[in-house]
């Protein structure tokens, strides 16, 4: 992920520099004196987060703080929040409902989903003012469910912004309550922070502090070293001492020590944080102005410069439209601009630019992304129409609905050889 932005030159100086004078040794431990970037890092997480442990990938940090986890409470239940995504490793995947769902592989079973606490599209809705406590209840019964399985619980992993799920915000009760019910049962609790690390939603530079809870182990991946593999388990110097002498393999590299200083560097000098809330204020804006007037569009959410769009066939159904999502997605695309389809339907527009984005490329994406929505829905209209000038014996089915028949009586406009819209529309019904 290139998070301060693509090749961004005090980041590729420092890669270069660091380059020259990058020492690989197996066998030998050799001093290079201390890094600075542990200690340029700790000085934006909480006290208790003192011990920093660094590898390759966020899928690895995954492993790894699952492995100390384990380790520090001697228990193997995991909780995970159901369609979550946490990485490509194979102990990963177990903790991935979403690759063990599409894959129609058998959940392990010592991993136990709790339900996600969607307040568009989930089993409690946000107009039902109960919403939240049922969703802690809900997942209560699943911490219960796991300890009377007879496996003691190890660890509680979620992000606390859901962002391949759709980018869900979970209410922070929701989170808090989570936390505590974990913690009561002996097990600890994991923030991902691979997607929403470094500033990306603006107020905070961890999207765990936005929600107000202290986790006992943070992933951090991806925006630490723009687009260079390095990542970090961060945790208390209490757990991670139960790693021994493995503890060494886990250091931060002169060229992690170089590029992750470069990021934090620009992330400061650029006033990247305070700008994702700036920038981020005037694209909700603009999308929310699209949400009223795109039928296509049920649901904006997210903060900073994060953020996911339901795109629906319309409004009161909230059916998730994959297909015109996937439209979206390419025609964007011919536009120069880049965004993903994710979420259980594929239908979720997700936005996560670099934090070097703009106003003026808020301004851009959301003019192109309406053009985009008004021409798809020409299209349908179109559609439409075409196919009620069609003889029609029964009803005519199509890839994106049915439309009823007329009965041979029908004096309306249009069987008389016009066509009246308003009754197409009304006629047309999605099955998607």
């Amino acid at each position: 992920m290139s998070h301060v932005g693509h090749c961004h030159p005090a980041v590729v100086e420092a890669t270069s520099l660091a380059m020259v004078t990058e020492v690989a040794s197996s066998g030998w431990e050799i001093d290079l004196g201390e890094p600075k970037y542990p200690k340029d890092l700790r000085q934006i997480l909480p006290d208790h987060l003192d011990t920093f442990l660094f590898c390759n990938s966020g899928s690895e940090a995954v492993d790894l703080a699952l492995q100390l986890s384990r380790l520090y409470t001697c228990g193997t239940a995991v909780i995970v929040v159901d369609n979550a995504f946490h990485g490509a490793l194979d102990s990963v995947h177990q903790l991935s409902p979403k690759i063990y769902k599409s894959n129609n592989i058998s959940k392990e079973d010592w991993v136990h989903s709790v339900t996600m606490p969607d307040l568009y599209r989930g089993p409690y809705q946000s107009d039902d003012p109960l919403a939240v406590e049922k969703y802690v209840a809900d997942a209560k019964d699943v911490i219960n469910k796991a300890r009377d399985g007879g496996r003691k619980l190890a660890c509680f992993i979620a992000e606390p912004m859901l962002t391949v799920p759709g980018c869900i915000d979970p209410p922070s009760t929701w989170l808090q309550e989570l936390y505590k019910m974990v913690r009561a049962f002996g097990g600890l609790c994991i923030a991902d922070e691979v997607q929403t690390s470094l500033g990306r939603v603006g107020s905070h530079y961890w999207s765990f502090q936005a929600q107000d809870v202290k986790p006992d182990i943070v992933i951090i991946g991806k925006s630490l070293g723009n687009g260079y593999p390095m990542a970090a388990v961060v945790t208390s110097r209490e757990i991670a001492a139960l790693l021994g002498e493995r503890i060494k393999e886990y250091q931060c590299t002169r060229m992690m020590d170089a590029v992750g200083c470069a990021v934090l560097n620009v992330l400061k000098q650029e006033h990247l944080m305070e700008s994702a809330t700036e920038v981020g204020t005037v694209l909700k804006n603009e999308l929310m102005k699209l949400q009223i007037k795109h039928e296509h569009i049920g649901n904006v959410r997210g903060k900073g410069l994060i953020f996911g769009i339901e795109i629906v066939w319309s409004k009161q159904s909230k059916t998730p439209a994959r297909e015109l999502a996937d439209q979206i997605v390419y025609r964007m695309r011919e536009k120069h601009v880049i965004m993903a389809n994710e979420g259980d339907g594929r239908n979720i527009l997700i936005l996560m630019p670099p934090m070097c984005f703009t106003k003026e490329n808020a301004l851009i994406l959301s003019q192109g992304l309406d053009k985009v929505l008004a021409e798809i829905s020409t299209q349908r209209i179109s559609q439409a129409v075409n196919t009620a000038m069609q003889p029609r014996v029964g009803s005519c089915e199509g890839r994106l609905g049915i439309l009823q028949p007329q009965d041979d009586d029908d004096d309306s406009a249009s069987s008389k050889g016009t066509v009246n819209l308003e009754r197409v529309l009304q006629c047309y019904q999605d099955l998607d």
